[in-house]
């Protein structure tokens, strides 16, 4: 069950991080597709924190919750049980 809701998070920000990632590129590369945005750096900026949030995201859960086959910690909780 960890395993899934782990790969489930990690799917969903990753769609998030190419979704900011796509933005950015259609806003730079046609900007005349921006037209209802007053400027078109700002508009950048924005999608740019955007992707920041999501890629943080998405590299705190791979660093803090994803474990290697090699994790100590998942020996010792076979250990203990």
């Amino acid at each position: 069950m960890r395993e899934m809701i782990l790969q489930a998070l990690k799917s969903k920000l990753l769609g998030d991080v190419n979704s900011h990632i796509a933005n950015i590129e259609v806003m730079m590369t046609n900007p005349v597709g921006v037209g209802d945005h007053p400027t078109i750096v700002d508009t950048i900026d924005k999608e740019l924190s955007a992707l920041e949030h999501a890629n943080g995201k998405l590299n705190n859960l791979v660093r803090f919750f994803e474990r290697t086959k090699e994790d100590p910690q998942v020996t010792e909780n076979k250990k203990g049980k």
